[in-house]
């Protein structure tokens, strides 16, 4: 197929597809089938399994294999790039440790597997499949802003969509897509997917365990809640700030000396 052959778009046509059944699969059996600790256990197994078809993606299409994707790469540029996401985060985490009161309903099954588990393994397959795989293909672009820019809002746009397919959910659908947008920030800067793969593990395990929290109706607490809106707008601010600067030097997404890949790629 001639989309697979095409380096710049072969990432976002098979990592599109790779969504689609995941969540095809994952609406079937959880509408159908497994609720509550099984599901998060099913869920789990899920995602480890799809993140491995995507490393082979990556192999097939990219001629990249598990010790490059998985290499932490430019770690100070890395979480340089993280910044706007890094702001958020504190913001986060501060209003759970201000308004958290105490901890209810959770069991230790849904502690390791919807908490812990799923977490685990949905930081790993969600940021191979739509950062990694969806955004490489900017290396074999002739480059600009605007191309990774491109990348960066298609991967998020998608990565938003999927959160959103048990009910539309407008906010929910630009929030989780400001976060993805974060996440490929960094990537298409450094090419490095592991501290996104971390970021995106801590961030998800706080907010599950938020769905467990019994929280302290204070006024501090309600004031840093009606903050939520500015700290999205801030983080994606301060992410395509650090996207679209202008570099000293002309540079790959992986920090090296530019190179023709666009042609190669041809």
């Amino acid at each position: 197929m001639g989309v697979l052959k095409d380096k710049r778009i072969c990432g976002i046509a098979a990592g599109s597809l790779t969504a689609a059944v995941f969540c095809s699969i994952s609406l079937i059996v959880v509408l159908n089938f497994l609720k509550g600790t099984p599901w998060y256990i099913f869920s789990s197994a899920l995602r480890l399994v799809f993140g491995l078809v995507v490393l082979y993606l990556l192999k097939k299409l990219y001629d990249k294999d598990a010790k490059e994707v998985f290499r932490f790469n430019d770690p100070k540029a890395a979480f340089a790039a993280s910044a706007g996401f890094l702001l958020f985060f504190v913001y986060t985490a501060a209003s759970f440790c201000i308004g958290a009161k105490t901890v209810t309903g959770l069991t230790a099954g849904l502690l390791i597997s919807r908490v812990i588990l799923q977490q685990l393994t949905t930081g790993f397959y969600e940021e191979i499949l739509f950062r990694a795989l969806m955004c490489e293909g900017y290396r074999y672009s002739k480059g600009g802003t605007a191309i990774k820019l491109g990348f960066a809002l298609f991967s998020s746009v998608i990565f938003g969509a999927v959160h959103i397919l048990t009910g539309w959910d407008i906010i929910r659908f630009i929030e989780t897509g400001m976060i993805g947008f974060a996440f490929a920030v960094v990537y298409l800067q450094t090419g490095n997917i592991i501290l996104p793969m971390i970021l995106h593990f801590v961030y998800d395990v706080i907010i599950n365990f938020g769905n467990y929290i019994e929280w302290r109706e204070t006024e501090i607490f309600s004031v840093m809640l009606s903050w939520r809106t500015a700290a999205y707008a801030v983080m994606f601010v301060v992410s395509l700030i650090i996207l679209i600067r202008k570099e000293k030097t002309e540079s790959t997404p992986y920090g090296g000396k530019h190179e023709d890949t666009y042609s190669q790629a041809r």
